[in-house]
């Protein structure tokens, strides 16, 4: 607690007795001081003000006491009561003067004093004191509040930093959650459309490809010239079949195979065609990060996709560098929305190329998209790599930044089985009995040059151009050896077809010929499928195993 009273400095004769009493007579406190620097400890520890003799100031006593006037904070004005004599000569006149201009809040009492005239002045300076004692507490109050008050502010302020950096946060969410919206819908979109154009593409091939197997049958063979724009003609073919094989991977509308793959074991075994697509001048890596599950996955389709892969890197480093394959197990959690929760192998292809800034990456998945320049590539080989990937469960992510090079992740499921042993080639050989076939196909086209296939095999062929025609012949008294029938047939799908005549003949052999891979219809059972563009030798081989597991 800080010290009360008033201080007495009066060293000479019996001014300090007297000033006591009459203090005390006031109803105040005093306290006595020797000298100038005991006077100075107690008014470190407080006091209300000073009654000092003047002669105690002579010298340079008042030095120090000046010094602590100068250190007072603001609010204080500390009063000092002075006693002085009746001299007035000139010197006396002068100390008092800088008495008053040192020590500042100053007043003069001349002895002999009146008991009254000093008891008044106490405690008019007490007075004085206490009101500057409220000004500090006046302002203490307020430093406390402005302080309390910044304290407030700067809560509010960075609560408010907060809330803005959350609400551009979910800004960027959005609009990054709209952007990929936007880019699902338009490859949907896109994927819908292109799905479309390549069945129908398919079917036309089938006509080509069927008409040319034909007239390769009817040509003369000696004619070098003839036999050149043949196969000019079948090789186009083949490459349109390629070209929609691509579209529909894209579409995720191909026909998949996919069964459980040794995935390390696939990869190993394509190193040296990697090495060879991509030339001398670029190093393959291949890491595999411990032991890895397999996968479920069509091989033939991932080892298209991994080729095409490993021909986009060698393009991105023209001047050679390093292609590295990389598989690892990981686990995929509800934070990554593009994948359901569970285990997958990662399977990541990474150049040291020039790689893609953003707006090419943007839209490298998109079909025909490329920027090898013209005549240099389809732009379908990310776009079939993306629809393998989604089609068989798993997901793509494509990683790019000019000067960085370009990394794409396959997530391929994982699956706890052994690795299924690869089928060996079916024998394909021509019918041993001619069968009767019941082909059904809703476009004439087709369906003639299909059955211009079968009849040069030696079957015999029963048209019908819908599902319920179909039907109407087996009720009629048609009794097929086999049906072949088109999937997509408006009204009623091949699907649907099969279901019907199932019911009535259970052992019938159905042979459905798609370039879809998804097959719905009111009932879907399983069926063997042959993909479309096909050729005569596969239909053969798929006719003859079917008549012949029928037969026995």
């Amino acid at each position: 607690m800080p010290e009360t009273g008033v201080l007495i400095l009066a060293p000479i004769g019996r001014d300090a007795a007297a000033c006591t009493k009459l203090v005390e007579q006031a109803g105040l406190d005093s306290r006595v001081c020797g000298n100038v620097h005991e006077l100075l400890v107690h008014l470190d520890r407080g006091g209300d003000l000073a009654l000092v003799a003047e002669e105690a100031l002579y010298g340079e006593s008042m030095a120090p006491l000046t010094t602590w006037v100068d250190a007072q904070p603001p609010w204080s004005d500390f009063p000092f009561i002075i006693m002085t004599t009746q001299n007035d000569r000139p010197q006396f006149t002068e100390f008092r003067r800088r008495i008053v201009s040192k020590l500042r809040n100053v007043s003069f009492l001349e002895r002999p004093m009146q008991a009254i005239s000093l008891q008044a002045a106490v405690l008019s300076a007490k007075r004085g004191r206490a009101r500057q004692y409220e000004t500090r507490t006046y302002l203490e109050a307020q430093r406390h509040a402005a302080e309390n008050l910044e304290r407030l502010v700067a809560q509010r302020t960075r609560a408010l930093q907060q809330a803005n950096e959350q609400l551009r946060e979910e800004s960027r969410r959005r609009e990054r959650a709209q952007a990929a919206l936007m880019q699902a819908q338009k490859l949907e979109t896109m994927g819908q459309l292109v799905g479309g154009v390549a069945h129908d593409f398919n079917n036309l091939l089938m006509a080509v490809i069927g008409n040319l197997e034909l007239l390769a049958r009817k040509i003369n063979n000696e004619d070098p010239r003839q036999a050149r724009l043949l196969h000019g003609a079948m090789e186009g073919a083949r490459r349109g079949a390629t070209l929609t094989q691509r579209l529909l991977a894209f579409a995720r509308k191909q026909e998949l195979q996919s069964r459980a793959t040794d995935i390390q074991v696939l990869v190993q075994d394509m190193q040296d065609l990697i090495d060879r697509s991509v030339g001398p001048l670029i190093k393959v890596e291949i890491r595999a990060g411990g032991p890895l599950p397999s996968v479920n996955i069509d091989p033939n389709q991932l080892e298209m996709a991994l080729l095409n892969l490993a021909v986009n890197a060698r393009d991105a480093m023209p001047g050679g560098g390093t292609l590295t394959i990389a598989m690892e197990r990981c686990m995929a959690t509800a934070q990554q929305p593009d994948l359901q929760p569970g285990a997958y192998v990662r399977l990541s292809v990474q150049d040291t190329g020039i790689g893609m800034d953003a707006a090419t990456l943007a839209r490298a998945i998109e079909p025909f998209f490329s920027t090898k320049g013209a005549g240099k590539g389809t732009g379908l080989g990310l776009s079939m790599v993306h629809g393998l990937a989604e089609q068989s469960g798993g997901g793509f992510q494509l990683h790019s930044s000019v000067g960085q090079g370009t990394r794409v992740d396959l997530w391929l499921p994982a699956v706890e089985r052994a690795p299924a042993p690869a089928a060996p080639p079916a024998p394909i050989e021509a019918a041993a009995v001619p069968a009767t076939v019941l082909l059904v196909d809703d476009d004439a086209l087709i369906a003639n040059s299909t059955a211009a296939l079968l009849e040069d095999l030696g079957h015999r062929v029963a048209e019908a151009h819908s599902g319920q025609e179909a039907l109407v012949m087996m009720q009629d008294g048609l009794a097929p050896d086999i049906v072949v029938t088109d999937y997509a047939m408006p009204g009623m799908t091949g699907m649907d077809l099969a279901v019907a005549l199932r019911k009535q003949h259970p052992k019938l052999p159905i042979l459905l010929a798609t370039g879809y891979a998804e097959l719905k219809g009111v009932q879907p059972i399983e069926l063997p499928r042959i993909a479309k563009p096909f050729t005569q030798q596969q239909l053969s081989a798929e006719i003859t195993r079917l008549v012949s597991r029928q037969a026995h």
